[in-house]
This record gives structure tokens, sequence and C-alpha cells, in this order.
């Protein structure tokens, strides 16, 4: 019998229909192919870490709650021999799985395609002690034809071995990180609060703190531009003056002069003529955006939809199990391999009849633009759809649907043509620049609405006049546009996730921001959102609206602890490593070793510092988990469950700041409170 073990339900129970019949549900697994064929699953990861009390001596001190106390004397923790065991609500599977196991010849590993789900699988295994024949089912997407593709291409699980090896050493990292400094920086801390301190979770910690810093400590700087306008009725237009190194021009290329800029603007206008000295004027084509990463879509979602990346995974995660309209979702890949070309009837087919067909319509499926590239697909491809389904998709994830959609077919429509022309006027012994961009052919644009990414710019959207090098033009105004320089903007779901993932942009120093331009950031694609989540439950940050920014306690906590935690260079690095262990260049034995090291050496740096951070903000200590609410009564967000000062419970949203009196059951929000949260 060969017994297949997916990582989740809805995975096991998608690859079952196309196994061969007769098909009979078992307690935990179906039985196809009149039993030769069995599949059976975990519910995630069915087994964790042992806890830190494991590893340490029975003779230390318990709490009250019967947990062993933080001691500087226990610390490091450093586990000779790793140890997991089973959750506690994934023993009866786990039973199901062993039982299995006794009946099976070969197993087949169909865990998520990536390292998780590699290791999530392979240690049901190791620790079942299995030791027959494995093989692997890699599936990006679970539509019919991409499923049956891949069972009658199953490879041998010992290729992957790597890629196990990569998760479990980032599994055990994150322990060794977490657990000690964590202990480490909280016992520091004397008593003010568990400062939790992650791999992932600290440096993103930091880049909101500097964002918010530099917002809050930004000061504004007035500066001017000069203006001529040329020309007559339809044909006159606005340049600016081209700066250049005169009195009351700072070092950072502003003029900040008003008597300056007054004077240069003056003086046009007495001489009256400008001369064309360039005339440039071309056509220019946009190609298609590339494809979907879960990055690029949460970015997406939470600038046009307003969504969390928490949110954005959840939809795309549903279309892909649920719904099966679209492929693997945690990919960093935004390219599709070239053989997939050839399926692209099929796909614009189904999406036809699935309402898109007015669009399918004008779409060419024989165009390949740039996203077909082979080379540059990593272990997934971009997020596109199937051209199939199964339900009918509504709501938030409808919407992520139109555009993972309206992306894909914007492959196959024609290049965003416009005019981009520049116009370049000698006037009083200056040099004034006036720039336009119209469209002459919307091509892939139409399915945005037609609208072009500089839009809110009117300056760039003049369309100029046609001219030539010589022509000489009547001045028949001036004025002196007085700006301000502005800070950088806060922090959203969608652009903190673009930072974690291009963390080189954040970096000074060139050698590393060189090498981590390589590499993938901070964090991976499945767990950014999570890490966002975490740190909102810790009440380090909070979401304002669309804004994310940093509470007091967030703050006190990223400016106590040392550079080489908070860094995002440190984290990039080991993301780096362990991609590294993937691919064979290093082992995980090495890189665990390292890590070892660098606590054992921040451990130390923790017990010479004298860190009190105290109160996160109102309601709760800094690390303390906020209890999570149900939806909000009035925009449908998460909402957190907090006290009055007697005690009452009443429930906050989140997003709008609406308030609360929880229902008699706790578990929908009653009636709102006449005081709005702040």
């Amino acid at each position: 019998m060969k017994l297949f073990i997916a990582e989740k339900p809805s995975l096991g129970k998608s690859i079952a229909q196309y196994l061969p019949g007769p098909h009979k549900a078992g307690s935990g697994f179906i039985e196809c192919d009149g039993g030769k064929q069995k599949i059976t699953w975990c519910f995630g990861h069915v087994f964790e870490q042992e806890p830190p009390d494991y590893y340490t001596p029975d003779s230390v001190p318990r709490t009250p709650k019967g947990r062993k106390k933080w001691r500087w004397e226990d610390l490091p923790i450093l586990p000779d021999q790793w140890k997991i065991h089973p959750k506690p609500d994934a023993k009866a599977q786990i039973q199901v799985i062993r039982g299995l196991l006794k009946q099976a010849d070969s197993v087949v590993n169909a865990g998520d395609p990536d390292r998780e789900g590699q290791l999530l699988v392979d240690e049901v295994l190791e620790e079942l002690g299995w030791k027959g024949p494995t093989q692997r089912i890699w599936l990006a997407a679970l539509d019919a034809q991409s499923v049956r593709k891949a069972l009658a291409n199953l490879k041998d699980n010992a290729d992957y071995k790597n890629l196990k090896d990569s998760a479990l050493a980032r599994s055990r990292a994150d322990w060794l990180m977490g657990m000690n400094l964590t202990r480490a920086f909280s016992l520091t801390n004397k008593g003010s609060g568990v400062l939790s301190v992650g791999r992932v979770q600290t440096p993103t910690l930091r880049l909101v703190v500097d964002r918010d810093n530099a917002i809050e400590h930004f000061k504004p700087k007035d500066f001017f531009v000069p203006r001529i306008q040329t020309g007559k009725g339809e044909s006159s237009f606005w340049s600016s003056w081209l700066k250049r190194d005169v009195d009351g021009v700072d070092a950072e290329g502003y003029l900040v002069s008003k008597k300056v800029a007054e004077a240069l603007a003056e003086k046009a206008k007495q001489d009256g003529v400008a001369i064309v000295a360039d005339y440039e004027s071309a056509e220019k084509k946009q190609a298609a955006p590339l494809g979907f990463s879960l990055s690029e879509l949460q970015k997406v979602c939470s600038a046009k939809l307003g969504m969390s990346a928490q949110e954005v995974l959840d939809a795309a995660q549903e279309l892909y199990e649920t719904y099966k309209c679209t492929t693997y979702p945690r990919t960093d890949c935004r390219y599709l391999p070239e053989e997939q070309h050839g399926q692209a009837g099929q796909v614009l087919a189904g999406l036809a009849e699935l309402g898109f067909a007015n669009a399918v319509q004008n779409a060419d499926q024989s165009q390949k633009s740039g996203i077909w590239n082979t080379s540059k697909v990593t272990a997934h491809h971009a997020i596109i759809p199937t051209g199939a389904m199964t339900g009918t998709v509504s709501g938030m994830a409808k919407k992520v649907f139109v555009l993972i959609v309206g992306r894909y077919l914007a492959q196959f429509y024609p290049q965003y043509v416009y005019r981009a022309t520049k116009i370049t006027l000698d006037a009083a012994y200056e040099k004034w620049v006036a720039t336009g961009k119209v469209p002459v052919s919307w091509g892939w644009k139409v399915l945005e609405g037609k609208k072009d990414d500089d839009d809110e710019d009117a300056e760039g959207h003049v369309d100029l006049p046609v001219l030539k090098k010589g022509d000489v033009l009547p001045i028949t105004a001036t004025d002196v546009q007085a700006k301000q320089t502005k800070p950088p903007a806060r922090f959203t779901d969608g652009s903190l996730i673009e930072a974690m993932s291009n963390i080189h942009k954040f970096v000074e120093d060139p050698a590393a921001k060189a090498k981590l331009k390589e590499t993938s950031g901070i964090g991976t694609e499945a767990t950014r959102a999570s890490i966002i989540e975490t740190l909102l439950k810790r009440g380090f940050i909070i979401r304002k609206g669309k804004q994310i920014i940093s509470t007091p306690g967030g703050r006190a906590l990223a400016t106590a602890l040392p550079d080489v935690l908070t860094n995002p260079v440190t984290t990039a690095r080991w993301e780096d490593a362990l991609g590294s262990i993937a691919d064979g260049r290093i082992t995980a034995d090495v890189f665990e070793q390292k890590q070892r090291d660098f606590v054992k050496k921040l451990v130390g740096v923790a017990k010479q510092c004298n860190i009190k951070v105290g109160e996160a903000r109102a309601g709760g200590s800094v690390g303390q988990a906020k209890k999570a609410g149900p939806k909000c009564g009035a925009c449908g967000k998460p909402t957190v469950i907090l006290k009055t000062k007697t005690g009452k419970a009443w429930i906050k949203c989140e997003s709008c700041g609406a308030a609360f009196w929880p229902s008699k059951d706790g578990k929908t929000c009653g009636t709102q409170w006449e005081k709005r949260a702040s």
C-alpha cells in the first residue's frame, strides 16, 4: 500500500480526488484504488520543540503555576540532544498515521512545496521510525492538471534532505535565540515585564521604531521653485528653474532663499523671451508588471483594499486550498516557467467561464511577456489563476482573486505606450525645464481602469506643444512656488512587508547592502504576516487605520537591546545561510554551532545591561499578549478585549477604534459603547 501524508486535511482531500477509485473515507484518512493507495494528513506541525524546562535541572525552583523559574545560572540553555513532542490536539491523528505506516509499503511526502512543508512530514516519519522507500510530490497548484502532472512525476524524497535540514536549522536557531535571549533580557528588565526577543520580530520592530523616530524628529525645510510660463493659449506651459550651484542653494540641492528665487523669476520676466535650447519627444513603452509574489500581493492589497498582511495571506490561502482557483500563495517569485506558456489558452478559457469573458476576449494568448523566464523561477512560481474554481468566491477573497486574475491577463495585453516630452529653455542666462507625459495607447492598463502611475503628479501630465530647437517663445507669466520637504510615510502592512522583503534599502554599509540585495530580506513569504501580528499582540506596535506605529514600550525595547539583535543585517544574513543549507553549500551543524556561539555571547552581554522597559501602553505590560476579541461590529476587523479601571471587560477595534461591550456569551460585539476608544 502506498501512503500519502499531506500537510493538512484540505490538501489531502484535494490529492485523493485525483487518485483512482473507489474512494472510501476512514477516520483520519481516505482509502483509494481499492486500498492500494491511502492518503492521510497532518494539521500543520503535529510535533513541537520541547520547552526550556525540559532541558533544565529538576532542582530549579518552580513558580506557583508549576513552571521553572527563570534564573541567570541556567542560561544559556543549549540542548545536547534535541527533543520534540506531539502537540496535545494532534495525538489522535499521529496514532492514525502510525497505524497506516505499519500497513504501508511506501510513503509519499505531500507537504506544502517549501522548506517547512518538507520538514513537517519528514519529522513525522522520523519520529514514528519509518525506514521504507519515500517519494515527494511537489504541488504548486491544486487544479486538476497540476495535481495529475505532479502525481505522474513523483521524486525521491531524499533529494529534498537539504531543504528539510534548512527548515530544521531555522527552527532550532529560533528556539535558541528566542528562549535564551527572551529570558536573559527579561531578567535584566528586573521584574518590569517580559521582553520578547525574536530572530525576525526584533529587527522588524526596529524598522517601525526607526521610521517613527524619523517622522517625529523630522524638521521640514522650506524651499522655492521659480517658474516661467511661455507660449499662448493651448500652447502655453510652465517650466521650472533647473537648479545649479548659486547662492541660496543648500548642500542637498534645495533653493532655500525666497529672495534669490524671486530674483530669478523677475529677471526672466524682464527679459520677456525664452529660447528652446533642447526638445526631446519620443514614444515609450511600459510592459505589464510581473506576476504576484506573496509580498507584492500584500503590498497591492494593502494599498488598494486596505487589507492587513495576514488578511491577504488568509485570502490567498483560501483561494488556493478551498476554491482551487489560484496557485500556491507563499511564494517569493514573480516569474513563470516558460513551459507553462503552453497552458495559457486553457487558463484563459477557464477565466472566460468564470466571468472574465470581456477581458479574455482582448487577450492574445500567443503573446509572451517577460514573466515567462524559467531561469528566474525559484521553489515556486508567481501566484496566478488556475482557470478553474470549486465553489463560488465572495467577500475579500473575491477582490484578491480579481487582482490576481488582472495581473495574469495583463501578460497577454499590449504594452502601455505613452509620449514623454522634455523641453529645455534658455531665459535670462538660466535654464528652465518642462516635462510632459501623455498616453498614446493604454494597452494592459485598461485592466486597471486606464490609470497611470503618475496621475497624482499634475505637472507630469501636461500635453506639451511640438517645438524645435531655436524657437523663440514669449514669457507670459512668472511665479515662485513655495514648497516643503516631507517626512517619510508611516508604515502600512504592505509597505512594512515590502521593507522586510527589500531590507537592503535600509542598510548603509555598501558591502552589506550588496550582499543583502541578493537575499530575500528578513523573514519569509510564509512568516512575515505572522511576525507583524505577533508584534501587535505583544503590544510593541499598534494599527491606526492603515498605519502601523510603535508603542512607547516597543520603542523602549528596540532602544535597549544590543544593535546586533535589532539590526536587520543580522537576521538577513541568517536567512542567506539557511538558503545555503537548502542549496547544500553549508551544513546545518555548522550553522547551528554559530548560533550557539552567538547566543552564549549575547547572554553575556545581557548580564551587563541594565534595562528598564515599563508599560507598553495603558492596559498591558511590555510583552503581555492581549486577548483577541470577536470581529468588530462596525468594520469587521479584529478586536482586543480590554478592561476598565473597575475590571469590567470591553472590546476595542484595532482598526477603526470602535468600542463595544461584549455580548453575554463573549463571542460577539454587544452594544456599542458611547465613549469610543482613542
